[in-house]
């Protein structure tokens, strides 16, 4: 079997101002955030938005794709029903239940997009399960499996549907890697027109001692060709 490049995410992603360690909302915001979170969120949730678990879903992540999750989806029988403020509020509330300390400014929309959710030790590698996007050269290897070779570096995505064309030409310019991904089961995604093709993958991250897998739920190309 060949080896497999295992793939870290150890920096803040780019665009991303401050992390969520950098006083990013206020004590008064977490307290307002509190009160909207037992009226529209409690009978549902009781503690999934606090400890470990919430950490690993949304670390190496923009801060936005949790205030866009909520606003979008949440409550769940009246979606998007709260103002824009309250979503804001209960964001902040959710980082004071994780220890995230609040600041002198209240967070808004203009910003939340430029802040990094991490742990407490900094960036780390994404765990195992993660929904990630990626972009690389799509081989067949001898045993007529396939693998993505010069990988770029993993990124959080919460959409494992494909990508919008406006997505695609992001992905058309991002340069490639030198990481390695093997692709099981990918047959299903008719991966062989795409052969030797710089292609765009998301899928659900499986770590393993022998190499990194990606269980893909999209491929799509956005190169005719890969450099040699």
């Amino acid at each position: 079997m060949r080896m497999v490049a295992v793939i870290f995410v150890v920096t803040v992603a780019a665009g991303a101002d401050k992390t969520v360690w950098d006083g990013v909302y206020t004590s008064d915001q977490a307290t307002r955030g509190e009160a909207a979170f037992d009226r529209d969120c409690r009978s549902c949730h009781k503690a999934s938005f606090q400890g470990p678990r919430f950490i690993d879903r949304w670390r190496e992540d923009k801060l936005s794709s949790l205030f866009n999750f909520m606003r979008t989806k949440m409550p769940l029988d009246s979606p998007g029903s709260a103002s824009q403020g309250e979503y804001l509020d209960i964001v902040a509330y959710i980082l004071s239940l994780n220890s995230f300390p609040a600041g002198a400014q209240e967070l808004t929309a203009s910003v939340v997009g430029n802040i990094q959710v991490v742990g407490k030790e900094g960036p780390a590698p994404l765990p195992s399960g993660s929904l990630v996007r990626v972009v690389g050269c799509l081989v067949q290897v001898p045993d007529n499996t396939w693998i993505l070779t010069k990988a770029s570096e993993l990124v959080r995505t919460r959409e494992p549907e494909k990508s919008t064309d406006t997505e695609l030409k992001a992905s058309e310019a991002q340069p490639l890697g030198t990481n390695t991904l093997r692709l099981p089961e990918i047959e299903f995604y008719f991966p062989g027109p795409h052969k030797g093709h710089k292609v765009e993958t998301k899928g659900f991250l499986d770590r393993e001692p022998n190499g990194d897998r990606l269980l893909v739920t999209s491929l799509q190309a956005v190169g005719p060709s890969c450099p040699e």
